[in-house]
Parts: C-alpha cells; structure tokens; sequence
C-alpha cells in the first residue's frame, strides 16, 4: 500500500467510484452494508456502500461524525480502476460529477470557463500535469466535511505533478474548500514552485481557501505573489512539504491566519519574498518562524503578533521610513518577538532601522535583536538604529534585548524621543551597548543594563546639551567623542564617569547654562580623558556664567589642561569680562593637568576654600591660579 492510512478493499469500493475514504473508526470489511447500493448521489438509509455499522464516516450507523476528519486520499489506489479520463480540454463551464477522473496531461480550459468540481471528487494527475486557471477562468472546487475533494498524483512520491496553479483573476474568484492536494509542486522547472501556487504581475489572484490540506509537496505547500487576494482563508492546513508550508512576498505574510496550521515540513517556516509591507501589516503568530530573503520597507504601520520569531538573511535590513510607517513589536515575558539571523553570528544581518517616523505606534517591547549590526558599510552599525535629521524619530523600547551585534546593540539620533524606554538589556555587543547623540543621551534609564559587551561605555556624539537634563549614572562611562557646548542646565548624577576625547572641552557659556557635577562620598563623579595621560584633553570652561548651578563637588577632573591650541591656561578654567563667571568647587581631585588644575579670571566669583577644600596633585603649572 503506497499510503499507512486505513485502506478498505478495491471490491468493496468499486460501487462507490471515488470519494471519502473511511472513518479510522470504521473496520477493513465494514458491517452488514447499507441499502444505499451503488448510487451514491441518490444514498440510501445506510449511507454509501462501504458503510456498515461503524463503517465510513460518510455515514452509516454509528460511523463517521465523532471519528475526526475524512482523508479524501486514503483510498486513492483502490479506487483507481475505477477512474474515468478528465477531459483534456474543456470549451466550455463544466460541473464534474462526483466520480474518480485521471489526467493524462494538463487539459487546457478556454476563455470564460469555469470548471467545478463536484464534493467527493478525486483528481488524479500523471506525473509531471497539473492544474492552470488563469484570466477569466474560474476554479471551483467545494467539497464538504463529509465529502471533501483529493487532487494526487498517479505516483505517491513529493513532485509526481505539478500542482494547481492560479493566474490572475478578471472573472469569478477561485475556492477552493475542503480539498486535499497531495504529492505536487515539482521543482524540476521551477524551483519556486508549490503544490498550490497563486502567481501574477500587479493584477490580484483572487482566492477563497478554507479547510484544505496541502501536503507532501516537493517544493512549498503555498506560494503567494503579492497581488494575491484571499477572500478567505480560514483552516487550512500545510505539512510535509519539502520547502515548507509557504513561500510569500512581504505584502501578503499578512494575510496567513492563526486557525491554519503550518508545522510537520521538512522546513517548518514562512518564507517572505521580501520587499515593502505596504498592506496586509498585521504578522499573525503563526507557530512557525517568517524567514526574510532580503531587505524590507515598512510603509505603513506594521505590527507582528507575539509570540515571534523573524529570521534575517545574510546583510538583511528591516526599514521603517516616514511617519505614515511604523513597527509595533510588543511581546510579553512568556511570550517574546525575536529578530534573529540565519547564522549566529555577530553581524551576520544589518538590523532594524528606525529612519525620520514619529509614529507613536514605533514600539519594540520584550523583544530580543541579536546577530544584526553588520559594520562592512557601516561603522557605527547597531543592532537598532533611530536616525533623523531634525524632523526626529520617535521609539519606545521597554523590556528588549539587544545581544551579539557586531557593532552596537543600540544606535539613537540626537533628536530621537524616547516616550518609554526601561528595563531593556545591552549585552554581547562588540562596540559597545548604546551609541547616542548627545541630545538623547538624558533618556536613557538606570533600571537598563548595558554590561557585558567587549567595551562597556555609552558612546556619545555631537556638541551639545541644549535643554536642562540630567545624565543618570548606567554603571558604565560615557565615552564623548567630541567637544560639548552648554546651553541650559547639564547635571551628571553621582556615580556618573564622563571619558574625554582626545583635545575636546567642555564650554559652559551664558548665564542659561550650567554645569552641576555633585557626587558624594560613596558615588563620586569622574571627569577623565580616554587615556589616562595628563593633558590629553582640555578642560571645562565656564566662560560669562552666572547660573548658581555651575558646581563641581565630590568629583575627579583628571588628565586635562592640553597645551595645543585651546587657549585655556587650567583644567577648569573661569573666565569672562566684566560680566562675571561663578563657580564652586569643593571635595574634589584635581589632577594630571597639563596647565594649572584651576584658573580663575579677574572677574570670577568661586568659594573662598576652593584651594584648601579640594585635593591636587601632578598639575605642571600648579594647582590654582588667580587673574589680577
């Protein structure tokens, strides 16, 4: 027997002529036989002829409805002498009478037709035919839960035939319900193919699919061009096919539902075609994986269902452009959204990329990006990265993991806002857990970790701070890379370690800015170059300042007071015309300046003990020096 399921006797089956095979309830020899006789459109009190008492599920006494699903192919070859030649073309619509058909080629249907095929019906396909309906020609093939349709191939081997091909659609929609495919999606011309394969330029394929079995295809169970249009697709289910259950482009993934079942292939994912999402944007969490071939664009609001997981190609990027798009990825604990690649391997994909959409629907929550950040175009890769010019970009991230990216786990334009960003993990990043402009860098929260990477520091770009923020202590330095104007009020929290760029400053001028660097004892803040060699970097200048905010207390300013080009004479300099400059400075260490540790201009105002109430040491020119 070329199947293991229930296979009743070819004597027995002979007055049926095709049709439901029998109940797993039912035994080999059946009971006592209906009166139903051999007309099994007319039936009689028993039910088909097969059916005794616990017989087919088509209905004799006791048989059938508490027995589960008919398998409308489990009796293929005992019925098979039984079969009458479909037609090789058919001129015009046509119903096939329930019956057993087998097709010596593909038969050709003209303009207009529509074919039908009537419950109970089993097609059975020569080695390399198949089944095309394209234009104005319609399939209809409706079976039923007692009576649903078989399409197989004369061999019961992945590929035998071709499978059932659907065109675009200009007439009726095609349906196709209750209805078993089996043993198709040659690959031989095609590598692309399925045993069910809806293809077309831009016009739609319309398509009604509900409560199919697509199964044992050598290439995928389904594949969808991006004009497909279901009409329905409700219950279906897609298993041991060679390639998987579907092959789909990026906007029709959305259109594959939670009541289908995708798992038992040789390759249990959906495989995306990808190129925009521009319809359909709700990914159903479908049990399976969505394996991404290639670079995607979100041009709507797009949202993937939890739990998830998206598998990237090798130098995949996910895109998201324009406020009219957005990502809603919101996972929870139990059930999380995973963006991975196909090997682990650091930068094995690029990674999402946020790019000018203030969309508040921008939402990654409990959601891991690993393996991405591919840094071969892009030094400052991340595994997410939110980029904007000053239109801005808009992005929760809560609860999330960005892990094993070749360059950071989190890359974030200054003009980024960040409605809610907590609780996220940073680790297993080969540059670094955040890179940030430094407008943005005030957002980023303590209940975060971003520990554990090869380099552990908040790399920070840009020059300025133009807002009153404070810059929270996240238990690692922040690494600025380059000088930064004061414009408002810029704290550091105690605990805070700011590493200097090599020749940069930090510029405090106006009586609008300050700067407000008070640790304690317990967390005292550091003020450092990148190396720690005196001189490297230059100093804080408060230039013209009033603001009673500008303070250093409980810090370390270290390895400052460059001798090239700045102009500067002290590490911390305070200068200004006849305007003035205030500042305080107590219980700090000030050191390994290159100049003066302190130098404070005719017109500054300081605390009186600012020689005796701080620590100095290794500063060339001395530790505090006052204008006359």
């Amino acid at each position: 027997m070329r199947r293991n399921s229930l296979i009743l006797s070819l004597g027995m089956l002979v007055a049926v002529g095709c049709g439901g095979g029998s109940s797993p309830a039912g035994g080999a020899t059946g009971g006592t036989g209906g009166t139903g006789g051999t007309d099994v459109e007319a039936g009689g009190t028993g039910g088909t002829a097969t059916g005794g008492t616990g017989g087919t599920a088509t209905g004799g006494t006791g048989g059938g409805a508490d027995a589960g699903p008919i398998d409308p192919c489990a009796n293929v070859d005992a019925i098979r002498a039984t079969c009458g030649a479909l037609p090789s073309h058919f001129a015009q619509s046509t119903t096939l009478p329930k019956g057993c058909y087998h097709a010596d080629a593909t038969p050709t249907l003209a303009a207009g037709v529509t074919l039908t095929i009537s419950p109970g019906t089993t097609l059975i396909f020569a080695d390399g035919a198949g089944l095309t309906v394209e234009a104005d020609q319609a399939l209809v093939a409706v079976g039923t839960q007692d009576e649903p349709i078989c399409m197989t191939g004369d061999t019961a081997q992945r590929g035998a035939w071709d499978g059932v091909r659907l065109g675009r659609t200009e007439g009726s929609d095609d349906q196709l319900d209750y209805v078993t495919i089996e043993y198709a999606g040659s690959t031989t011309v095609d590598p692309e193919n399925a045993a069910l394969k809806l293809s077309s330029d831009s016009r739609p394929v319309r398509l009604s699919l509900t409560n199919t079995t697509v199964r044992e295809s050598q290439g995928h169970g389904l594949y969808l061009v991006a004009s497909a249009d279901l009409t329905s697709f409700s219950n279906n289910s897609f298993t041991a096919n060679t390639k998987g259950p579907a092959n789909v482009d990026s906007d029709v993934a959305g259109l594959l539902d939670t009541t289908s079942s995708y798992t038992g292939n040789d390759v249990d994912e959906i495989t995306v075609r990808t190129n925009n999402v521009s319809k359909n944007a709700t990914w159903h969490s479908l049990g399976v994986p969505y394996h991404l071939m290639g670079n995607l664009d979100a041009v709507v609001p797009w949202t993937i269902e939890a739990p998830n997981t998206l598998i990237a190609a090798e130098g995949t990027r996910i895109s998201v452009g324009g406020d009219a798009a957005a990502l809603h990825a919101v996972g929870t604990a139990t059930d999380p959204i995973v963006f991975t690649g196909e090997t682990k391997q650091r930068g094995f994909w690029n990674g999402l990329v946020f790019d000018g959409t203030n969309n508040a629907s921008n939402e990654l929550t409990y959601v891991t990006v690993e393996y991405a950040g591919n840094t071969a175009h892009d030094a400052a890769n991340a595994g997410v990265k939110a980029i904007a010019d000053s239109h801005g970009v808009t992005l929760t991230i809560s609860h999330t993991t960005m892990q094993e990216n070749q360059g950071y786990g989190l890359f974030l334009t200054g003009s980024a806002t960040l409605p809610g960003f907590a609780n996220n993990t940073f680790t297993k990043n080969t540059l670094g857990p955040v890179n940030v402009g430094s407008l943005a860098v005030h957002q980023l929260d303590t209940a975060s970790s971003y520990t554990g990477n090869d380099l552990d520091r908040v790399r920070v770009r840009d020059s300025y701070v133009n807002e009153t923020v404070t810059w929270l202590d996240l238990g690692v330095p922040y690494q600025l890379e380059s000088n930064i104007h004061v414009g408002k009020v810029w704290t550091l929290a105690p605990g805070v370690t700011l590493m200097m760029a090599q020749s940069c400053w930090i510029s405090v001028a106006s009586d609008d800015a300050g700067f407000h660097a008070v640790g304690t004892a317990q967390k005292p803040i550091t003020i450092t170059g990148v190396e720690p060699t005196s001189g490297y970097w230059h100093g804080i200048i408060f230039d013209g300042t009033l603001n009673a905010a500008n303070a250093l207390e409980y810090a370390t300013v270290e390895n400052g007071g460059s001798t090239t080009g700045g102009g500067e004479q002290g590490m911390i300099t305070a200068q200004s015309d006849s305007h003035g400059v205030a500042l305080s400075v107590k219980s700090s260490t000030i050191r390994g300046s290159a100049q003066y540790g302190i130098w404070l201009g005719m017109w500054a105002s300081y605390n009186d003990d600012i020689d005796s109430a701080n620590t100095f040491a290794d500063n060339a020119g001395g530790n505090v020096f006052r204008q006359q």
